[in-house]
């Protein structure tokens, strides 16, 4: 009898852009519009609110999700369990927020809406577009720098774990 090994698939990087994906009409208009609502109201709080706001997943964004978010199995990953203790899906908006920590853990970003904005989490930086697609460590320092304007990320927070 011969063993035959299975080739170990190491896990995606945290981090930089993984992919990109084609949103939806109604996400790309509902999330330009939430992005505008957004820093309406953080501009008539003279931005003295939470830098990060989040969102229940508005019905815009859930309809027909399940065909165009990427797959997690394949990338050896499942949403973490929601209820009572787990873990959230949210949208989170923001203007720009300073490096932070925050305790989710490991994260699936999908870009809904963004009008030049750095995400940074330790040596890495990009501008996503909308529809491109991330995962990031929210336990670990990260921040998204501002940019000229009216500017805003949105953005689907989906907790992940590893399968």
């Amino acid at each position: 009898m011969s063993t035959i090994a299975i080739p170990h698939r190491s896990p995606p990087p945290v981090g930089p852009i993984l992919g990109r994906i084609a949103l939806p009409d109604s996400v790309v208009r509902g999330s330009a519009r939430l992005a505008e609502e957004f820093y309406a109201a953080a501009e008539e709080s003279e931005f003295c609110g939470d830098a990060v706001e989040t969102y229940a997943i508005p019905l815009w964004a859930r309809t027909g999700g399940a065909v165009w978010l990427p797959d997690l199995a394949s990338l050896g990953y499942r949403k973490a369990e929601s209820g009572f203790r787990g873990r959230e899906e949210v949208l989170v908006a923001t203007a720009g927020v300073d490096a932070h920590t925050d305790d989710e853990g490991l994260v699936l970003m999908i870009v809904l809406h963004n009008e030049g904005l750095t995400f940074r989490q330790g040596k890495v930086r990009h501008v996503p577009q909308a529809g491109d697609w991330f995962l990031f460590d929210d336990r670990k320092a990260h921040g998204v720098k501002e940019a000229p304007g009216r500017s805003v990320f949105v953005g689907w927070n989906i907790p992940i774990v590893p399968i």
